[in-house]
């Protein structure tokens, strides 16, 4: 008599470790057009190397406004330091007449220019404020391209992990799959129970839920990484070259602008020094006037120079203001040392543990596959129970699982390392 049930059940134990065909003919024309549609985006916008990458993510962050305020501000101050007088000059008009007076003709008309020098000293400082400033949007540029690379970094690791964590799904999941359809094929020669079959499959189940959530998780970084950066591919290498410094280098991007800031500080400072009084003033000018009504006009040329006395009580406070400002300035860049160097002792000491674990796991996965190959082994000649396969899997799974991140995270640690040092990657 034919095994019909024996049959039927092989038949079911191999549709649910293959999972659900029907539900993959469906998908399939779905999944084709997707994975098509994403060649094509690939295809249009691709970022081969780190440079192309961080060239793109500025692009998307628009930092040249930041950079070109400062540099058309430097640009004013220099025009205004080339100008020959120090302020706007001035035109003025006087005009004297008796006819609601005496009314005897009397009429006098007065024409002044005036015209605001220079104090010694004010045009080089002026020159020098340009110039910090035209040193400062340089120095913006390299700052905002470094803090644009370090979320970049972030992002694209993030991703790289959740890469790992599928790819370590789906090979947790095809094993599953594998399994099953052998527990089935024995449960069908009799050598295992159906309970043994149904465990199978419920393991099966947990992985496909295991790869859902880590496929949701990769989506959810690629969208940050693709809105940040526009691109649809990591960069390759993803890992980077370590920098062989571990102290904060002289040309770090972030002390240089913290640096550049100081400057800016101190020629401010100076400029307001040379102006501890008002700009003498140098009035030419003539003035005509007539007697009477009958009387011929007279004429005279006039010069005037006005000099401020430059009270100390009225430029105190200007001086005050200035001082306080440099002093703020070098006070942050102070603080920004010290934070950067923490930074760089933190991310040396997390690259060398993560160089250790790494180890470690190596070690352990070695481990866990060697005790796997036995427990299997005697699985297959019938000496062990499927409970005892499904817990030693487990056990080697979690060990492949951290070997994956832990050699994932050594480049995400060097790459902080290289982030916290000043390193753009190129």
């Amino acid at each position: 008599m034919p095994h019909y049930p024996a049959i039927a059940l092989l038949t079911l134990a191999l549709s649910v470790a293959a999972g659900p065909s029907q539900g993959r003919t469906q998908a399939k024309p779905q999944a084709q057009a997707q994975v098509k549609a994403e060649a094509q985006a690939q295809t249009q916008t691709r970022a081969g190397t780190w440079a192309a990458t961080l060239a793109q993510a500025l692009a998307r962050t628009e930092p040249g406004a930041r950079t070109a305020a400062l540099r058309r501000q430097g640009a004013a101050v220099r025009t205004q330091a080339n100008s020959l007088v120090a302020d706007d000059p001035a035109l003025r008009i006087k005009h004297f007449d008796d006819r609601l007076a005496s009314d005897t003709g009397y009429v006098e008309w007065e024409a002044m220019l005036d015209l605001p020098l220079w104090l010694p000293g004010q045009r080089a400082a002026r020159h020098a404020l340009a110039e910090s400033l035209g040193l400062r949007a340089d120095a913006l540029d390299r700052f905002l391209a470094w803090e644009v690379a370090g979320r970049v970094r972030e992002a694209a690791w993030a991703t790289a992990l959740a890469r790992g964590r599928v790819r370590h799904s789906e090979r947790s999941l095809g094993d599953a799959r594998t399994l099953a359809a052998q527990v089935a094929r024995r449960v069908v020669a009799g050598e295992l129970a159906q309970v043994d079959l149904l465990v199978a499959q419920q393991e099966t189940l947990n992985q496909e839920v295991a790869l859902q959530s880590a496929q949701t998780e990769l989506d959810l970084a690629l969208q940050r990484y693709r809105l940040l950066t526009d691109a649809h591919d990591l960069p390759a290498p993803l890992e980077e070259p370590l920098a062989r410094v571990t102290e904060v280098p002289a040309d770090h991007p972030g002390l240089a602008a913290a640096e550049a800031e100081v400057a800016q500080a101190r020629a401010e400072r100076d400029r307001v020094g040379t102006e501890r009084r008002g700009n003498p003033i140098l009035s030419l000018g003539g003035k005509r006037t007539w007697a009477d009504r009958d009387a011929p006009s007279d004429t005279a040329l006039s010069l005037e120079l006005s000099i401020p006395f430059g009270l100390g009580s009225q430029s105190a406070p200007r001086l005050a203001e200035a001082e306080a400002g440099y002093t703020e300035r070098a006070a942050e860049r102070a603080r920004l040392h010290r934070e950067l160097d923490t930074e760089i002792k933190l991310s040396d000491t997390a690259q060398r543990a993560a160089k250790a674990a790494l180890a470690a796991a190596q070690r352990q996965q070695a481990l866990a596959a060697a005790a796997l190959a036995l427990i299997q082994r005697g699985f297959d000649l019938g000496e062990m129970d499927l409970a005892d396969l499904l817990r030693e899997r487990t056990k080697a799974q979690e060990a492949a699982l951290n070997l994956e991140m832990r050699r994932l995270e050594l480049g995400q640690a060097g790459s902080r390392l290289n982030q916290a040092l000043g390193v753009v990657p190129q």
